[in-house]
Parts: C-alpha cells; structure tokens; sequence
C-alpha cells in the first residue's frame, strides 16, 4: 500500500473567506475521490466542531485549517494521527511563537496542546475509507491566534493573550512544515513508538492523578501510561489497570 513522502511545503493550500466547516469539506472531498493531500483553510467557520460535534468558536483572526489526508495509513493506524497531529502542532508553535517558552507547552490527552494550563488550540481528526475503500483522514486544526472564549468550563487562552501575537498564516506556514517532518517520522504507522515516545515527553498529567469523564461515568486514577494503540493507561484508586479510549480529561481529584 503506497503512501505518501511529505517534503515539506509541498502541499497546496486551497482558502475559504467562509465555510461551515474545513473538516466536513474535507471528507466530502475524501468522498467525492479526493487523491492528493490538501490543506483547506478558512478565514471563518460557521459550522466548527470539536470533539463529540461540540461547536468550535471560529473568530475572525484565528486559525482554521483542515489537512486531508487520502491513504495516509491502514485504517487500524488513523486513530494515530491524533499524537503526530498534537506534536506537530507543539512543533509549529515552538517555531511560530518563539516568545513562549517551550516548556510552558503541554499536550493533553489526547488531541489539545494547552500553554500555562490554558488551552491554546485543538485538534479533531475524522477517519475513514474513500469510495474506493482505502483509508481516509482528516486533521483539522483550530488554533487560537488572537481570540479565546470566555464563557468555557476550562481555562482557554491566545498566543496574542500571551504576548505572541502571530497571524494565522504565519501558524499555518510554521504548521505545513511540522506535519511534514512528522508524518515522515510516523512512516504511516511504522514510526509510532518514536512518536509516542515524544508525545509522552510532552503530556499533561503524565504520572499524576486525574479524571476523565466517559460519557456519564468518571473513571479516577493515575495516568501511567499510552499503550501501543494511543489508549490511556490509567491505574485506578483500587489498583485495577483501566485502558480508555476516549474521553475527556481533567488534572487531578479532591479526594
């Protein structure tokens, strides 16, 4: 199965002023046969989402971009994406926004890049097959470059709210060559170990307790671990061993 060699900014970049949202077009695209990688970009989105279709709020000034991905791996390994994704974004602020020091960024489990404790941008990967039956992905990118909501239950900020102001262009260009470095390195699948090893070099939380809301159960415990697949290992207060695929998750638990 052939996949692609990224070199770099190699990849076309087709703008939006206005979309509902860069995922979606991204998968129609996917459906509609789609066979080279893209990055689609929009100055505003009017139909954003998160994880769980939660809406994303797409302010005029931040960055908005999806990269399709046609064949980028076997299916089994697409849930991968979220860490070459989460890393490559770290990369590509680190570059962009040099005023913040490395150290202060922290990628929480499993797909938002949070600085100072703040969450700074998110990321929500879609997967798939095309209508020939090969694997299909999509990563899209929101990226809080000069707004951040207020009215959130956790604490969100900007790299402008942080004194790195830095244009959305200028996170994409910084972005394009991050993906490609780490695409390389993940060799669609093959390279996983070196990227979670990075990945957990950069986790929040890693070693401590915390929560993590599924649906309407919590599960509390210590985060040990990400196994080979990209779950969380998260040892329980009884000692169990609890592998979860999904969910969202919060530092710490008053006992």
């Amino acid at each position: 199965m052939a996949h692609y060699e990224f070199q770099g900014s190699t990849v076309p970049i087709v703008r939006f002023t206005q979309i509902g949202s860069t995922n979606a077009e991204g998968m129609a695209r996917l459906q509609r046969g789609e066979t080279f990688p893209v990055w689609l970009v929009s100055d505003i989105q009017t139909a954003g989402r998160g994880r769980r279709g939660r809406p994303w709020t797409s302010e005029l000034g931040n960055l908005f971009a999806t990269l399709v991905l046609p064949n980028p791996a076997p299916v089994a390994n697409l849930a991968q994406l979220c860490f070459v994704a989460g890393l490559a974004l770290r990369d590509a602020v680190v570059s962009a926004a040099p005023q913040i020091a490395a150290e202060q960024m922290k990628l929480k489990w499993p797909n938002d890049l949070l600085i100072d404790g703040g969450k700074v941008a998110g990321i929500l990967v879609e997967g798939g097959t095309d209508p020939n039956g090969r694997p299909a992905a999509v990563i899209g990118f929101g990226v809080n470059c000069l707004h951040h909501p207020e009215d959130l239950p956790y604490k969100a900020t900007s790299l402008e709210a942080l004194g790195a102001p830095t244009a959305p262009d200028r996170m994409l260009e910084a972005l394009d060559l991050a993906m490609a470095v780490r695409l390389n390195q993940w060799n669609a699948g093959a390279g996983f170990p070196a990227i979670r090893s990075d990945w957990m070099r950069h986790a929040l939380g890693m070693g401590d307790q915390v929560s993590v809301k599924i649906g309407e159960r919590e599960v509390v415990g210590r985060f040990e671990n990400i196994d080979t697949r990209g779950a969380m290992m998260l040892r329980r207060r009884d000692g169990v061993a609890e592998i979860i695929t999904a969910g969202d998750v919060s530092l710490g638990k008053p006992d």
